[in-house]
């Protein structure tokens, strides 16, 4: 197999994000970018330079829609739903003619992609959130353990932490901790709270929960040469993620945390 070059990844990724964004404004399916490509957007107008990949987030209504009708002959949705080997509470989706080889134990069954988070509803009260994300984090912990693979860059007791919890955890699948995280993440669903979260995956931040009529009104943003959709209220969002986002970090802390290798089938 060939190996895609990065450049070749990111305009995989773009023209991707582009099918996404039309099918989705044909079909009345509200989406926004996230993380550090909303913050990409909007302080580098594209990706960040030392970042590779593109997150999305939905309301979970708008996530159910799109996990069910998306997809073509080149790009389809990744999840549980539609493929039992894959082990994550939220869903990718994939360009078919590639494959990934990604640094997670029992590597990855998907190629080139794009993260789509679903935004879900948390308690109101501060105590009860917290409650409930700390709650959470036990599932992020064990999910983390069971799945990070072991590395020659990582120092040895890290190391042996991860072999000892390989061990411990054999008899659980990634499957069935993606399942429980995802049940926890809906666990409010249909409740009208007056904040929301990307809750699902095994990095859930209690500082990023927002206000839930953040995820009433979008607008069009530049990223690289696709425009997409953003939440209006961006400037709230990435401030409660990130602080003071548009300062760079330090120069050591510029590079990327994705570990992967993608290649043409």
């Amino acid at each position: 197999m060939k190996e895609i070059r990065p450049d070749e990844i990111k305009r995989i990724q773009l023209d991707m994000l582009k099918d996404l964004h039309t099918f989705c404004m044909e079909h009345d399916i509200n989406y926004s970018l996230a993380y550090g490509t909303l913050l990409g957007a909007v302080r580098h107008q594209g990706y960040i330079p030392w970042d590779d990949d593109v997150d999305l987030m939905m309301p979970r209504t708008d996530y159910d829609r799109f996990v069910k009708t998306y997809g073509n002959k080149t790009y389809r949705i990744v999840d549980m739903s539609v493929n039992p080997d894959y082990g994550l509470s939220y869903a990718k989706v994939e360009d078919t003619r590639t494959i990934m080889d990604e640094n997670v134990e029992g590597g990855s069954a998907y190629g080139v992609y794009i993260d789509v988070f679903p935004v879900d509803n948390v308690p109101d009260g501060m105590s009860e959130r917290k409650i409930f994300y700390r709650k959470k984090s036990v599932l992020n912990i064990l999910f983390n353990l069971k799945t990070v693979r072991v590395a020659k860059g990582r120092s040895l007791l890290k190391n042996l932490v991860l072999l000892m919890s390989h061990m411990l955890l054999s008899f659980v699948s990634r499957q069935y901790l993606a399942h429980r995280m995802s049940e926890m993440a809906i666990r409010f669903q249909g409740e009208k709270t007056s904040f929301m979260g990307i809750v699902a995956p095994a990095d859930s931040r209690i500082e990023e929960v927002i206000p839930s009529c953040f995820f009433d009104e979008y607008i069009e943003l530049p990223f690289e040469d696709v425009l997409v959709m953003s939440i209006k209220e961006f400037d709230k969002y990435l401030t409660a993620a990130y602080g003071d986002y548009m300062q760079l970090p330090p120069v050591e802390k510029r590079v990327s945390h994705h570990v992967f290798k993608a290649y043409w089938k």
